[in-house]
Protein backbone atom coordinates (compact mmCIF):
# COMPACT_ATOMS: atom_id res chain seq x y z
CA UNK A 1 0.00 0.00 0.00
CA UNK A 2 1.41 3.31 -1.09
CA UNK A 3 0.46 5.36 2.01
CA UNK A 4 -0.09 4.54 5.66
CA UNK A 5 -3.67 5.81 5.56
CA UNK A 6 -4.80 4.55 2.15
CA UNK A 7 -7.89 2.48 1.41
CA UNK A 8 -7.23 0.13 -1.48
CA UNK A 9 -10.04 -1.33 -3.57
CA UNK A 10 -9.09 -4.49 -5.47
CA UNK A 11 -11.03 -6.89 -7.69
CA UNK A 12 -10.57 -10.66 -7.83
CA UNK A 13 -12.47 -13.87 -8.45
CA UNK A 14 -14.21 -15.87 -5.72
CA UNK A 15 -11.78 -18.74 -6.16
CA UNK A 16 -8.97 -16.53 -4.81
CA UNK A 17 -10.43 -16.69 -1.28
CA UNK A 18 -8.22 -18.94 0.83
CA UNK A 19 -5.58 -19.06 -1.89
CA UNK A 20 -4.30 -15.67 -2.97
CA UNK A 21 -6.43 -13.94 -0.35
CA UNK A 22 -6.32 -14.46 3.41
CA UNK A 23 -8.56 -11.67 4.75
CA UNK A 24 -9.18 -10.71 8.34
CA UNK A 25 -12.91 -10.76 7.57
CA UNK A 26 -15.29 -11.34 4.70
CA UNK A 27 -18.42 -9.31 4.05
CA UNK A 28 -21.47 -11.20 2.80
CA UNK A 29 -24.96 -10.02 2.00
CA UNK A 30 -27.90 -10.90 4.21
CA UNK A 31 -31.64 -10.33 4.27
CA UNK A 32 -33.49 -8.84 7.20
CA UNK A 33 -34.95 -12.23 8.22
CA UNK A 34 -31.59 -14.05 8.05
CA UNK A 35 -32.84 -16.40 5.32
CA UNK A 36 -29.45 -16.20 3.62
CA UNK A 37 -27.55 -16.92 6.84
CA UNK A 38 -25.29 -19.94 7.14
CA UNK A 39 -25.35 -19.87 10.93
CA UNK A 40 -22.65 -19.04 13.42
CA UNK A 41 -22.03 -17.39 16.76
CA UNK A 42 -22.79 -13.69 16.98
CA UNK A 43 -20.11 -11.51 18.46
CA UNK A 44 -21.94 -9.77 21.30
CA UNK A 45 -19.41 -6.99 21.80
CA UNK A 46 -21.19 -4.42 23.95
CA UNK A 47 -19.33 -1.58 22.24
CA UNK A 48 -20.10 -2.41 18.62
CA UNK A 49 -23.35 -0.42 18.40
CA UNK A 50 -25.47 -3.34 17.21
CA UNK A 51 -27.97 -3.36 20.08
CA UNK A 52 -30.98 -2.82 17.79
CA UNK A 53 -30.00 -5.70 15.53
CA UNK A 54 -29.39 -8.13 18.37
CA UNK A 55 -32.65 -7.13 20.08
CA UNK A 56 -34.54 -7.76 16.84
CA UNK A 57 -33.07 -11.26 16.65
CA UNK A 58 -33.97 -11.98 20.27
CA UNK A 59 -37.55 -10.87 19.65
CA UNK A 60 -37.77 -12.68 16.30
CA UNK A 61 -38.37 -9.47 14.38
CA UNK A 62 -36.89 -8.54 10.99
CA UNK A 63 -33.55 -6.77 11.30
CA UNK A 64 -33.26 -3.09 10.36
CA UNK A 65 -31.98 -2.67 6.80
CA UNK A 66 -28.63 -0.95 6.41
CA UNK A 67 -27.22 -2.61 9.55
CA UNK A 68 -24.83 -5.53 9.93
CA UNK A 69 -24.02 -8.50 12.13
CA UNK A 70 -20.64 -9.97 12.99
CA UNK A 71 -19.86 -13.68 13.23
CA UNK A 72 -16.75 -15.03 14.90
CA UNK A 73 -14.40 -17.25 12.93
CA UNK A 74 -15.42 -20.91 13.02
CA UNK A 75 -13.38 -24.09 12.95
CA UNK A 76 -10.21 -23.61 10.93
CA UNK A 77 -11.40 -20.34 9.39
CA UNK A 78 -8.99 -17.54 10.15
CA UNK A 79 -11.42 -14.80 9.22
CA UNK A 80 -14.57 -13.34 10.74
CA UNK A 81 -17.75 -12.72 8.77
CA UNK A 82 -19.67 -9.47 8.53
CA UNK A 83 -23.27 -9.94 7.41
CA UNK A 84 -24.51 -6.82 5.64
CA UNK A 85 -28.27 -6.63 6.15
CA UNK A 86 -29.24 -5.17 2.78
CA UNK A 87 -32.06 -7.35 1.39
CA UNK A 88 -35.79 -7.58 2.02
CA UNK A 89 -36.80 -10.67 0.06
CA UNK A 90 -40.47 -9.70 0.30
CA UNK A 91 -39.83 -6.55 -1.74
CA UNK A 92 -39.04 -6.00 -5.40
CA UNK A 93 -36.35 -4.91 -5.85
CA UNK A 94 -35.00 -6.68 -2.79
CA UNK A 95 -32.34 -4.08 -2.12
CA UNK A 96 -31.83 -0.32 -2.18
CA UNK A 97 -28.44 1.24 -2.84
CA UNK A 98 -28.71 3.42 0.26
CA UNK A 99 -28.86 0.36 2.51
CA UNK A 100 -25.73 -1.09 0.91
CA UNK A 101 -23.94 2.22 1.36
CA UNK A 102 -24.92 2.56 5.03
CA UNK A 103 -24.12 -1.04 5.91
CA UNK A 104 -20.76 -1.17 4.13
CA UNK A 105 -19.66 2.20 5.51
CA UNK A 106 -20.41 1.03 9.06
CA UNK A 107 -18.62 -2.27 8.48
CA UNK A 108 -15.48 -0.63 7.13
CA UNK A 109 -15.34 1.79 10.06
CA UNK A 110 -15.86 -1.07 12.53
CA UNK A 111 -13.15 -3.20 10.92
CA UNK A 112 -10.62 -0.38 11.27
CA UNK A 113 -11.49 0.00 14.97
CA UNK A 114 -10.85 -3.73 15.41
CA UNK A 115 -7.41 -3.45 13.80
CA UNK A 116 -8.30 -5.29 10.60
CA UNK A 117 -6.36 -4.46 7.44
CA UNK A 118 -7.83 -6.77 4.78
CA UNK A 119 -11.44 -7.62 3.92
CA UNK A 120 -13.26 -9.26 1.04
CA UNK A 121 -16.78 -8.35 -0.02
CA UNK A 122 -19.48 -9.92 -2.16
CA UNK A 123 -21.31 -7.83 -4.78
CA UNK A 124 -23.63 -6.44 -2.12
CA UNK A 125 -27.21 -5.98 -3.26
CA UNK A 126 -26.88 -8.05 -6.45
CA UNK A 127 -29.17 -11.08 -6.14
CA UNK A 128 -31.00 -13.14 -8.79
CA UNK A 129 -31.84 -10.10 -10.93
CA UNK A 130 -34.14 -8.87 -8.15
CA UNK A 131 -31.68 -6.63 -6.38
CA UNK A 132 -29.30 -3.96 -7.58
CA UNK A 133 -27.80 -3.76 -11.04
CA UNK A 134 -24.02 -3.93 -11.32
CA UNK A 135 -23.97 -0.18 -11.93
CA UNK A 136 -25.98 0.49 -8.76
CA UNK A 137 -23.77 -1.85 -6.74
CA UNK A 138 -20.60 -0.13 -7.97
CA UNK A 139 -22.04 3.30 -7.15
CA UNK A 140 -22.95 2.20 -3.60
CA UNK A 141 -19.55 0.63 -2.90
CA UNK A 142 -17.77 3.65 -4.35
CA UNK A 143 -19.77 5.97 -2.09
CA UNK A 144 -18.79 3.91 0.96
CA UNK A 145 -15.06 3.78 0.27
CA UNK A 146 -14.88 7.51 -0.41
CA UNK A 147 -16.83 8.21 2.78
CA UNK A 148 -14.42 6.09 4.82
CA UNK A 149 -11.38 7.32 2.90
CA UNK A 150 -11.66 10.92 4.11
CA UNK A 151 -10.97 9.94 7.73
CA UNK A 152 -8.96 6.71 7.48
CA UNK A 153 -6.03 6.57 9.91
CA UNK A 154 -4.67 3.10 9.12
CA UNK A 155 -4.29 1.02 5.94
CA UNK A 156 -7.25 -1.00 4.70
CA UNK A 157 -7.64 -3.26 1.69
CA UNK A 158 -11.10 -4.19 0.38
CA UNK A 159 -11.30 -6.85 -2.33
CA UNK A 160 -14.54 -7.28 -4.27
CA UNK A 161 -14.95 -10.96 -5.20
CA UNK A 162 -16.69 -11.77 -8.49
CA UNK A 163 -17.70 -15.05 -10.12
CA UNK A 164 -15.63 -14.90 -13.31
CA UNK A 165 -13.16 -12.84 -15.30
CA UNK A 166 -15.86 -11.34 -17.51
CA UNK A 167 -17.46 -9.79 -14.43
CA UNK A 168 -14.07 -8.60 -13.17
CA UNK A 169 -13.52 -6.80 -16.48
CA UNK A 170 -17.01 -5.28 -16.51
CA UNK A 171 -16.92 -4.10 -12.91
CA UNK A 172 -13.36 -2.78 -13.27
CA UNK A 173 -14.52 -0.68 -16.21
CA UNK A 174 -17.48 0.66 -14.21
CA UNK A 175 -15.31 1.67 -11.25
CA UNK A 176 -12.66 3.25 -13.47
CA UNK A 177 -15.22 5.17 -15.54
CA UNK A 178 -16.90 6.59 -12.45
CA UNK A 179 -13.54 7.54 -10.95
CA UNK A 180 -12.43 9.43 -14.05
CA UNK A 181 -15.78 11.25 -14.24
CA UNK A 182 -15.33 12.42 -10.64
CA UNK A 183 -11.72 13.54 -11.11
CA UNK A 184 -10.98 17.23 -10.71
CA UNK A 185 -7.33 16.74 -11.60
CA UNK A 186 -5.26 13.93 -13.12
CA UNK A 187 -1.56 13.44 -13.66
CA UNK A 188 1.04 10.74 -14.20
CA UNK A 189 3.16 9.71 -11.24
CA UNK A 190 6.92 9.45 -11.33
CA UNK A 191 7.17 5.86 -10.05
CA UNK A 192 6.29 3.91 -13.18
CA UNK A 193 3.01 3.21 -14.94
CA UNK A 194 0.67 4.34 -12.19
CA UNK A 195 -1.55 7.39 -12.56
CA UNK A 196 -3.19 9.65 -10.00
CA UNK A 197 -6.51 11.43 -10.18
CA UNK A 198 -7.70 13.88 -7.58
CA UNK A 199 -11.27 13.72 -6.30
CA UNK A 200 -12.96 16.23 -3.98
CA UNK A 201 -15.43 15.10 -1.31
CA UNK A 202 -16.91 17.51 1.25
CA UNK A 203 -13.90 19.76 0.76
CA UNK A 204 -11.38 16.94 1.26
CA UNK A 205 -8.78 16.22 -1.43
CA UNK A 206 -8.44 12.52 -2.21
CA UNK A 207 -5.70 11.11 -4.42
CA UNK A 208 -6.71 7.92 -6.23
CA UNK A 209 -3.84 5.86 -7.60
CA UNK A 210 -4.31 3.16 -10.26
CA UNK A 211 -2.55 1.49 -13.18
CA UNK A 212 -4.22 2.37 -16.51
CA UNK A 213 -5.16 -0.66 -18.57
CA UNK A 214 -5.09 -3.05 -15.61
CA UNK A 215 -8.05 -4.82 -14.01
CA UNK A 216 -7.08 -3.69 -10.53
CA UNK A 217 -8.99 -1.15 -8.53
CA UNK A 218 -7.40 1.91 -6.99
CA UNK A 219 -5.94 3.22 -3.74
CA UNK A 220 -7.52 6.25 -2.06
CA UNK A 221 -5.43 8.58 0.10
CA UNK A 222 -6.72 11.73 1.76
CA UNK A 223 -4.11 14.47 1.24
CA UNK A 224 -5.95 17.54 2.52
CA UNK A 225 -9.07 18.65 4.34
CA UNK A 226 -11.33 21.69 4.15
CA UNK A 227 -9.42 24.94 4.55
Amino acid sequence: MANANSLRLDLDMVEALGRRLQPDAMIVQEDRNLVMASGGMLDLDSHDGLDAAYLAIAEHRPLPLGRYLLLRSRGEEAYWTYQAVVHDLESNPTCRAGNVRRSLTSILKDSVKRGMTSLTVEPLGVWRKRGLTLEEMVEAIEASIFEVGVSLSSPLRLTLLLENMDLVEEVSHLFRSRLLCKASRSFRTVDGDAALVEVRKRGFRLHCRFVPGSLSGYAITCVGGPS
